[in-house]
């Protein structure tokens, strides 16, 4: 028996944030026949980039993290902006977060972040030879330190639990998949 869509019953619209919306929906199971009650986040994409110096330093980003109270190790991202070309964005989050602009960059990867609940997607970018070209440029909610790691100590960083971003994870394998072939 192949697996069919579930049947929407009802949605309602709980607010809207700047760069989320939430929706209340009730769903019917094809299976069962039964209803349940769900919250979607619609919310914008987003960017990530897996960049390394010309030393072959991959650049990280420390930041706290309001949803853990805890500071993370992160590579460079953020949302899109209106009709901004991921690329262009990824290029953009890295010179703010980080103050490096790329040599090159690649798109290696896409992903739902949680579809369970969410309907974006992120985008990941490779940026080599990246060389610094000013200071951080950082929003208002940001306080940022720029990391660098020898390229041959991050998965020693990933396995310690030093960087342990689920988004960020990913990016960092979409990066091993591409470095393998």
């Amino acid at each position: 028996m192949a697996l069919k869509p579930w049947e929407q019953i009802s949605e309602e619209s709980l607010i809207q944030y700047k760069v989320f919306h939430v929706r209340k929906a009730r769903r019917r199971s094809p299976r069962t026949g039964k209803d349940i009650g769900l919250f979607i986040l619609d919310t914008i994409d987003w960017v990530n980039v897996v960049a390394f110096t010309k030393q072959q330093e991959l650049i990280l980003v420390r930041q706290y993290r309001h949803g853990i109270e805890d500071f993370t190790l992160e590579i460079p991202g953020g949302v899109l902006h209106g009709d901004e070309d991921p690329e262009e964005a990824a290029c953009r989050e890295l010179r703010e977060e980080s103050g490096y602009e790329p040599g090159e960059v690649t798109r290696i990867g896409r992903a739902a972040p949680n579809p369970a609940f969410q309907t974006n997607q992120i985008t990941t970018y490779l940026a080599s030879d990246c060389e610094l070209a000013g200071d951080l440029i950082q929003d208002q909610g940001e306080d940022l330190e720029v990391v660098l790691v020898p390229r041959a100590e991050v998965e020693a960083r990933v396995r310690a639990g030093e960087i342990d971003h689920a988004l960020v994870l990913a990016g960092l394998y979409f990066h091993k998949l591409e470095s393998e072939n």
